[in-house]
């Protein structure tokens, strides 16, 4: 473990409690879906922290796996997401987040995929990391998700590739959503905006001193890291009436989680198979 901007809190991180991290990396937001995932592993351990936050370490296929949860919205992610990549004594990491997404095209249906390719940021967490104009998902993570997306997919899901969207809001921005024009977001989440924007910062200072306003420098960890999203739609308000239906997603929701989780490993392996 090298600290760098997460806080000294001995040998343990401050919010996961894990002293280390693999460089072959799954995310969510559900702590539940990230116990789930222990079933795939051998060797697994499970980590709960005082927050209820849990990490998963494991193998599959050989590979070394950590999966975590960030816990809910782009704030929360800043704080767990350098916690990992701190724990991480790898150079190159490759961190998949797997989340849900509602719908801002009519013709998506609840069960189908999406692989992002940029973000329309409409948050304000990630600003304060990365001032990139457009954050953008990494085209080899991308089209991994993608082929094995169209793999592992029932014959009643489809594939999506393209933007979406990350809010820091969830209930209120359901109510005001309407659909986007043609080239516009595919769907809104809740996190990837501040995984593009933590990629870059430690990418760009990867293995330097970096100065900040209030005084301090510290020493960067050596990183390269790429970053990859799979959403899964969860409803779509557009076709829903007033209040959003999440009864067909939760009466799919198992098979649905296996085959996402399944696509999100299966890439992980392939990444291995770069080194």
């Amino acid at each position: 473990m090298q600290r760098a901007i997460t806080f000294d809190s001995g040998e343990k991180s401050l919010h996961l409690g894990i002293t280390n991290a693999h460089p072959y990396v799954i995310s969510g937001g559900s702590p539940g879906r990230i116990r789930r995932i222990a079933k795939y592993l051998t060797n697994s351990e499970i980590i709960e922290s005082d927050r209820g936050l849990v990490t998963v370490h494991g193998l599959y296929q050989g590979v070394p796996i950590t999966a975590f949860s960030t816990g809910m919205g782009p704030a929360s992610v800043s704080i767990t997401l350098p916690e990992v990549i701190e724990a991480c004594d790898t150079r190159d990491m490759y961190i998949i987040r797997l989340g849900t997404a509602g719908a801002l095209k009519r013709d998506l249906n609840v069960g189908d995929f999406i692989v992002t390719t940029f973000v329309d940021r409409q948050e304000s967490t990630s600003v304060k990391i990365s001032s990139a104009y457009r954050l953008f998902a990494d085209r080899i993570l991308m089209d991994e998700l993608e082929t094995k997306g169209l793999q592992y997919k029932s014959p009643t899901q489809k594939v999506h590739v393209g933007p979406t969207r990350v809010v820091d809001e969830i209930y209120i921005n359901a109510l005001d959503i309407t659909e986007t024009p043609p080239g516009g977001p595919l769907a809104v989440s809740m996190e990837f905006s501040v995984y593009c924007a933590l990629r870059n910062f430690y990418n760009t200072h990867s293995g330097q001193e970096v100065s900040f306003k209030g005084g301090k420098t510290v020493q960067m960890p050596q990183k390269d890291i790429k970053v990859g999203n799979l959403l899964v739609i969860s409803d779509n308000p557009l076709a829903e009436g007033t209040q959003v239906d999440m009864t067909q997603f939760h009466s799919k929701i198992s098979e649905i989680e296996r085959t996402q989780i399944l696509i999100g490993l299966e890439a992980l392996v392939e990444m291995s198979k770069q080194h």
